[in-house]
């Protein structure tokens, strides 16, 4: 039978998933400030060419 995690365990295994949270968040802002970018470049390209 397997045993329960201890209190300690759990603490770190909820930290752990804490720091990938924070890391995917930062990742997600990363992409989405690269995606703002190209966007505003596609438009200032788009109203040249009107």
């Amino acid at each position: 039978m397997k045993e329960h995690p201890t209190y300690e365990q759990i603490v770190e295994k909820v930290q752990q998933h804490e720091q990938t949270i924070t890391q995917l968040v930062k990742i997600i802002a990363s992409m989405n400030q690269q995606i703002n970018e190209l966007n505003n470049k596609q438009k200032s390209y788009d109203s040249f060419s009107l």
